[in-house]
């Protein structure tokens, strides 16, 4: 009889997860399917895929049911305040809402009568609100908000499973840092040697009562947590400062990761580290403020003014790395464990990752995909599993292949249509290469979707890595993003240490760690490396987890000699992650995008671009 267990994340980037006897067969998120970044809410649409894909649609086989979570804001929910938020709405609730909380309001009871009345009054008046949550909110008209909020989190996000689905078998709530936990430490293949040596270590900016846990393997086999806490607010600091910014807080961070190394001015980027240093430092195994803020938005952006923007990432970023540092090697030291597993939506600061891979009280470290709140599915399937039956992540190649349905279903809106395609056979990977090797960008959409924040080749669009002109090519014409940003560079296994500075062999298949590039193959990758510094987010490719994205990248190398593709997201900007072959389409029909590659060794490409093949 196997063991069936469904990971359910409800909340900001709503995602599921489904185990079978010990092992995740898939997982994915809510945007993907909704085509709303950032989708939050009871997440219908990936858990009816993945009972169809794996469970021939029978929902009734599944034997346990793991929420993500245990504390769910009703209205947080019901509002679309992610996917539908820009910065002017976030300022908007800075001086609306949060700015009488710390300035004005005096007393608890004050603050709680005010914050109940502005988030049921923005309800009222339908602003913003969320039309993919899938839950029954008519009890919200009828309770005072404090009911709502229990009647939500102890009753609401259960009969939604059984009106939904028809199901009402066992059902737990499983804390949000256990689920980081159980995602950091089994997201990554390790040893049985290296499990008992790891220390895992959760960071964010908040999730249930902690922003922090610490945790080690027990002798009954299962991770024990040791200590957390509500201290650590670098994530929260490092959020507020993005708006202050002027980028969107919860997405842009790794906007202003990317800024960070621009700026050199070492006396300008001194002072604002100093600014951070007095909100928060970490010393003598404590998490310590000699001028605490008064809050994360206001008192900070007055401590900033003057200072300029690169120079506040810069300054933010190398504060952030310098605490989590001394966070780490504080606990590696305390427990006696030399390597790390690292989840939580601090482990994104991929610069910060590559930090601590340096700290010589650590001989190994491992950051498993996309450690935001959309993993905490996938770690709630590793809390509620035998351990003696847990087969740890691989890769994750998690969703769905695209299917040949209505590709061209989504063209409406823009200016081709379905005769302005041609599609190709037998176009192989040596030919796919061809086209890579001539400079032309090609995007593609083939085999399992990949789970998580990262293009990991499956739904990416890549280039011809020592082209820096590509670079330009791909932010103007198809991605229109900032110019600082960098690409990926997705690299062979077997030649990364050609190119990147490993002195650990540190394994990074999930483009979550940061590495220098070797100065004398930096030429061959330099499209996709950081354009001020020539670091690089490397996606480590292997035969055994995508043997079709392996070979590709082969083949471009048996041209070229260079074991490496340039890669990103296969997306217009603002757009969650491509999933379907009709999402694909119409990010080429939208862009300058000519050419896609599909399964079967197939290639769409558009009529006016044909000739170049």
């Amino acid at each position: 009889m196997k063991m069936i267990i469904l990971g359910i994340y409800p909340g900001h980037n709503a995602s599921a997860a489904l185990m079978i006897d010990g092992r995740i067969v898939g997982m994915v998120q809510e945007e993907r399917f909704t085509r709303r970044k950032n989708q939050t809410g009871f997440p219908k649409k990936s858990i009816e895929s993945l009972i169809s894909t794996h469970l021939g649609g029978k929902f009734s086989r599944i034997d346990r049911i793991g929420y993500a979570g245990q504390i769910d804001g009703v209205y947080w929910t019901v509002l679309d305040r992610f996917s539908n938020f820009d910065i002017h709405d976030y300022i908007k609730e800075m001086h609306e809402y949060w700015y009488p909380i710390f300035y004005e309001k005096e007393s608890k009871e004050e603050i709680k009568v005010w914050s109940d009345k502005y988030w049921h009054e923005k309800y009222l008046k339908g602003e913003q609100l969320n039309k993919e949550h899938n839950y029954d909110f008519s009890f919200i008209d009828r309770m005072s908000a404090e009911d709502a909020f229990h009647h939500f989190n102890k009753t609401e996000k259960r009969e939604v499973i059984n009106r939904l689905f028809d199901w009402s078998g066992n059902l737990e709530f499983v804390e949000h840092h256990c689920c980081h936990a159980h995602w950091a430490f089994y997201g990554g293949n390790l040893s049985a040697e290296q499990r008992k040596n790891a220390l895992v270590l959760t960071a964010d900016s908040r999730g249930d009562n902690h922003n922090w846990t610490a945790s080690v393997l027990g002798g009954d086999g299962r991770l024990k947590q040791i200590d957390g806490g509500l201290d650590h607010t670098v994530a929260r600091i490092y959020k507020f400062t993005t708006l202050i910014l002027g980028m969107k807080p919860n997405e842009h961070e790794y906007k202003v990761m990317g800024l960070a190394s621009y700026s050199e001015s070492k006396p300008h980027i001194d002072a604002v580290e100093r600014v951070f240093f007095e909100a928060l430092d970490f010393r003598e195994g404590s998490f310590v403020c000699d001028k605490p803020l008064k809050d994360t938005y206001f008192d900070l952006k007055n401590r900033l003014e003057g200072h300029r923007f690169d120079n506040i990432a810069a300054g933010l970023q190398n504060w952030s790395s310098k605490v989590t540092k001394s966070w780490v090697s504080h606990w590696l030291r305390k427990t006696g464990k030399n390597g790390l597993c690292f989840s939580g939506g601090l482990s994104m600061n991929i610069r910060a990752n590559g930090d601590l891979a340096a700290l010589k009280e650590l001989d190994w470290l491992s950051i498993p995909a996309s450690g935001g709140d959309e993993s905490l599915c996938g770690g709630a399937c590793f809390k509620m599993a035998d351990p003696d039956t847990i087969s740890s992540i691989e890769h994750v190649y998690l969703g769905d292949p695209p299917e040949f349905d209505d590709i061209f279903e989504l063209l409406d809106g823009t200016v081709f249509s379905e005769k302005d395609f041609v599609i190709l056979d037998n176009f192989n990977s040596e030919k796919a290469a061809q086209l890579l090797k001539k400079d032309e960008i090609v995007a593609r959409c083939a085999g399992p979707a990949e789970f998580g924040a990262r293009a990991l080749g499956n739904r990416s669009i890549l280039a011809n890595p020592s082209n820096p002109e590509n670079l330009q090519k791909i932010n103007r014409a198809i991605k229109h993003r900032d110019f600082w940003m960098p690409f990926t560079p997705s690299i062979l296994s077997e030649y990364a240490d050609n190119y990147l500075d490993n002195p650990k062999k540190i394994v990074s298949p999930f483009m979550t760690v940061g590495f220098n590039s070797r100065n004398d193959k930096s030429a061959e990758i330099i499209a996709a490396l950081h354009p001020a510094d020539q670091s690089a987010r490397p996606q480590f490719v292997d035969r055994e987890s995508n043997l079709e994205y392996w070979s590709l990248i082969e083949a471009f190398r048996c041209l070229t000699g260079i074991p490496a593709l340039l890669n990103t997201s296969l997306n217009l900007h603002g757009d969650p992650m491509n999933y379907s072959i009709s999402d694909a389409v119409r990010t080429v029909a939208h862009s300058d995008l000519d050419f896609l590659l599909l399964p079967d060794n197939q290639l769409l490409a558009k009529k006016n671009a044909a000739e170049r093949l």
